[in-house]
């Protein structure tokens, strides 16, 4: 979830809870709703011991990670303030974990509860980056400066209370949709939020005795037409099945490849090389996907490169 969301939701919390401690401990309680987005510090140890749990949304996002932290800067906080230890650990683990939940909503799996199991979880009723609810929040934040400094006796005016009420109507929102969604169709689809509550796209991986067919598209609620983004046929005998397979079970080295699952596989065919792009639906945004290209020798099937990153354009699926 974007960072702006994260803190203007740490900062109605507190108001709410935190109204009889002194204003440090509120703004004590705002850092630690944040802290877990700078686990970025941890990008050169992840390169050192090739563990994606040191990546972004790694271990930092566990709730085990989230009591030792507190501790250690529960500790320190409390002696510079003179205020109890168990007082400011309880406040530092709640309001980090209150990140570590709505990061649980949006796309990214993460390891919660790590070292008990690596296994990622997630809900999922949201955008890893909503730009609309990014737009949002800044807005609000940057009204709430401006009457902070300018009208004080209106912050704690109907608008608080208005500006609680959409944030809790709109994840309320989302999770009905979500749900609405998910008894609509069978199993074998998969909902991928849309950046409105009422625009969604649709995973689908169906496997047939002859071929698996993937398929990502854009619905919107209430309309039964659906726009078809991009789509992709492995006939079961083919060698592109073969190193499909192949291309699966390297691809959790990359830290996206352990976040994400909704793949699309699609084939590119040179002279002496074979280009796969597995494409991640979770990504998809205005035309451009998050990938991981493998590049295979036509001949061998040797993996030559591997790589990710955004592509803007992607190239219609063939059956193969």
């Amino acid at each position: 979830m974007d960072f702006f969301t994260h803190f203007l939701i740490a900062v109605l919390i507190s108001i709410f809870t935190l109204n009889m401690m002194p204003l440090s401990i509120v703004v004590y309680a705002c850092i630690m709703a944040i802290l877990p987005d700078f686990d970025i510090v941890l990008e050169p140890l992840k390169k050192i011991f090739k563990s994606n749990l040191l990546a972004h949304k790694g271990i930092s996002h566990s709730f085990f990670y989230s009591a030792l932290i507190s501790a250690i800067l529960g500790w320190i906080f409390s002696s510079i303030i003179n205020q109890s230890f168990l007082i400011v650990w309880l406040i530092g683990f709640l309001f980090y974990n209150l990140h570590i939940f709505l990061d649980f909503l949006a796309a990214s799996k993460i390891p919660l509860l790590y070292p008990i199991t690596r296994k990622r979880f997630r809900f999922f009723i949201d955008r890893a980056i909503n730009f609309l609810l990014a737009l949002i929040s800044s807005s609000i934040i940057i009204f709430y400066i401006i009457i902070f400094f300018n009208w004080p006796e209106l912050f704690f005016s109907r608008f608080f209370y208005y500006i609680v009420g959409f944030y809790l109507s709109y994840f309320a929102l989302r999770i009905l949709i979500k749900i609405l969604v998910r008894i609509s169709y069978p199993k074998s689809y998969k909902y991928i939020p849309g950046v409105s509550p009422f625009s969604y796209l649709l995973y689908s991986r169906i496997e047939t005795e002859n071929a698996t067919q993937f398929k990502l598209t854009f619905n919107r609620l209430f309309k039964k037409k659906n726009r078809i983004i991009i789509e992709s046929n492995l006939k079961e005998d083919s060698y592109n099945k073969q190193l499909y397979i192949k291309a699966i079970n390297i691809i959790k080295k990359f830290p996206f490849g352990e976040k994400w699952d909704a793949i699309i596989p699609i084939f590119e065919k040179h002279e002496d090389i074979i280009i796969l792009n597995l494409y991640f639906a979770e990504s998809y945004s205005q035309g451009r996907f998050y990938s991981i290209k493998i590049i295979f020798n036509k001949e061998t099937h040797k993996i030559l490169e591997s790589s990710e990153g955004f592509n803007r354009k992607y190239r219609e699926s063939k059956n193969m």
